[in-house]
């Protein structure tokens, strides 16, 4: 009878499968598990359930549960494998241990924050539970050989170790640990790094650098590099000549590299080989999935013995200390002195604070002023957002980053707002679509789909209505289309109005960026963390001029609703909750137009996307691939 009953948590579907969202890991734990005389593989869970289903059947595990608390309830598991996106490792560590577990086998990279890292290897070492991250490189011939050689003496004695890796977070893990590896677990000292945003997009959820540079020193001396990108922003222009591996081992006499791009695993050139390359013949390469089974079988034999595994938690965390103290380091910008001392990500801190964004900005003249933008760019079907009053393109990134991968999106700066010009006059709803369509015209873009909030949506929907054929779909995220939201006021009302509005508009200018962000908090506590930083910028960046948008009446809306020719979708909400769009215009709206269709998200106001965003990203993703 086998030693130890195994549950796998995330099953997914296999990697390059239909429908796979990731690498399917785990059928690769699930392979492991079965090759061991030691486990029984008793159980998985997934909230999937014909991915769940066939798991089961694809790897004969008698239970399945669409409930990790059932399965831990029901199940007396000795081993759980965690293969699941980062942002969920650690409350699954925590289940874990409370359920009694022996021994934890997780993905990595360990957590989205160093602060969760930490806390997962400090729970089970308080339990005594084995936590495992599978960084199963350890175990690939061609690292290890080049270990022996460089314990062998074949390069003299060890300097530098190198690396490259497209990122630091999601694949400079595995290189940071290979550097330890080489460097037999002896500690860091200081990291000093640098990283540009610039580029940078979400991998399995976490969002990484464009480009990186890491610099640190163990206590032996020896000093570690890690430059980080894709291959794509390197190779513009004239490709940089020091990529040419993965790892390179610089020691007194000689260099090792390993994973040589279009040549060996493993080559060497030392004072023997008269400075030339020879390549040293390992079987097997860096990706293979044996390395996975190894892994399995050997956290298996550690929880037998009592020995350390070869991919214990307290080695994974060196190496994320790592990632996070280079992101810490362009925090400060200076040196790290580890042991670092940070519970959050810098880099995701920096992106929610509007410090830094992975997308580049541009400018375009258009309608005769300066328009600016930040655009993710790539070879995508372009996706325009118009942000509301007193926002700017940047309050739209929850937004752009989940439709990045699927869209070229572009966030502009109404005119007033954010970084786009502000001239003194010019803030009616047809100089706003003026601008809009100047901004298509401008990026020569065919037939954008465009987003609108509240202001954003009124002129998306004037465009649209001004200009035909130029917007694919269109998206209305609750527009100020109500009969009661423009009074009558006479000219003196009005000019007080308009002063009270544009002191509190100066008085808010002038507040830090932690004061507003504070007040944001206290205003709008359910908001995403990513929301809070642009908000705050925005209202720092606000022109007292853009209020002119309110001193002049709109287009009737029915007259522009009448003449939209597009695809449009209206997304309501509340007005109990401060919601613009009633259901009887909303079903006026429909009866006017039968190119709009509307969606109701319940439990939200003013501010859908930022109040209820799944619902809102299943509406306009379900929209815009309708074709």
């Amino acid at each position: 009878m086998a030693t130890f009953k195994v549950g796998i948590i995330g099953c997914g579907r296999p990697w390059r499968t239909e429908g796979a969202t990731g690498f399917g890991m785990g059928h690769l734990h699930a392979a492991g598990y079965l090759v061991s005389p030691d486990c029984e593989l008793v159980a998985a869970a997934d909230i999937n359930s014909e991915n769940l289903a066939a798991f089961c059947e694809q790897h004969k595990v008698p239970r399945g549960y669409l409930d990790v608390d059932e399965m831990f309830a029901r199940e007396h598991l000795d081993i759980v494998s965690i293969c699941l996106w980062p942002h969920l490792h650690a409350p699954m560590v925590f289940k874990a241990v409370q359920a009694g577990v022996k021994a934890i086998h997780c993905e990595k990279p360990m957590a989205p924050t160093f602060g969760e890292a930490r806390k997962m290897v400090e729970l089970c070492a308080a339990h005594n539970v084995v936590l495992t991250f599978n960084h199963q490189r350890r175990f690939a011939w061609p690292f290890r050989k080049a270990r022996e050689l460089l314990d062998g003496g074949a390069i003299g004695e060890l300097e530098r170790i190198e690396a490259i890796a497209p990122n630091l977070y999601d694949w400079g893990t595995h290189w940071f640990d290979m550097m330890f590896f080489y460097n037999h677990e002896t500690p860091v000292e200081w990291v000093i790094g640098q990283i540009d945003a610039r580029g940078g997009h979400a991998i399995f959820g976490v969002v990484v650098e464009g480009q990186g540079l890491s610099f640190f020193k163990w206590r032996n001396g020896v000093t570690g590099l890690m430059v980080t990108g894709e291959r794509w922003l390197y190779e513009q222009g004239t490709p940089l000549r020091s990529f040419s591996c993965g790892n390179r081992l610089v020691g007194s006499d000689g260099v090792i590299e390993v994973d040589v791009r279009d040549g060996p695993r493993l080559r060497l050139r030392n004072s023997k080989t008269g400075g030339r390359w020879e390549e040293i013949q390992v079987e097997g390469g860096i990706h293979d999935d044996a390395l996975h089974i190894a892994a399995i079988l050997d956290l298996v034999d550690a929880l037998k013995s009592g020995r350390e595994p070869e991919l214990s938690g307290r080695k994974a965390l060196q190496a994320t200390e790592l990632i996070f103290a280079t992101y810490e380091s362009s925090r400060r910008r200076g040196r790290v002195d580890l042991p670092l001392e940070i519970e959050d990500s810098p880099f995701l801190s920096m992106l929610n604070a509007a410090d830094i964004t992975t997308w580049p900005a541009g400018d375009v003249i258009a309608n005769g002023i300066r328009i600016h933008y930040h655009r993710t760019g790539r070879n995508r079907p372009p996706l325009v957002l118009a942000h509301g009053f007193s926002d700017n393109g940047l309050c739209w990134t929850p937004v752009a980053r989940a439709l990045e991968m699927e869209y070229d999106v572009i966030m502009y700066d109404a005119r007033g707002h954010g970084l786009s010009e502000a001239p003194e006059d010019g803030y009616t709803g047809a100089d706003q679509a003026a601008d809009l369509a100047g901004l298509i015209q401008a990026l020569g873009l065919d037939k954008p789909a465009i987003i609108g909030h509240s202001m954003g949506a009124a002129t998306a929907a004037l465009t649209a209505a001004l200009y035909p054929g130029l917007i694919g779909r269109l998206v209305l995220e609750d527009p100020p289309w109500r009969d009661d939201l423009w009074p009558e006021l006479t000219p003196e009302e009005l000019a007080r109005r308009f002063e009270e509005e544009q002191a509190r508009i100066i008085e808010r200018k002038a507040l830090s960026r932690e004061t507003l962000l504070a007040q944001c908090r206290q205003e709008s506590p359910t908001w995403d963390e990513a929301e809070l930083g642009p908000w705050a910028e925005s209202k720092r960046q606000l022109s007292p001029h853009a209020l002119k948008f309110f001193r002049q009446k709109p287009t009737p809306w029915r007259q522009v609703v009448a003449k939209i020719a597009c695809p449009t979708l209206l997304i309501t909400a509340d007005p109990a909750r401060g919601a613009l769009v009633t259901p009887e215009i909303a079903a006026e709206i429909c009866a006017l137009n039968p190119l709009v269709s509307t969606v109701h998200i319940s439990g939200a106001g003013h501010n859908i996307r930022r109040e209820a965003f799944e619902a809102y990203m299943a509406a306009v993703r379900g929209f815009l691939k309708q074709t």
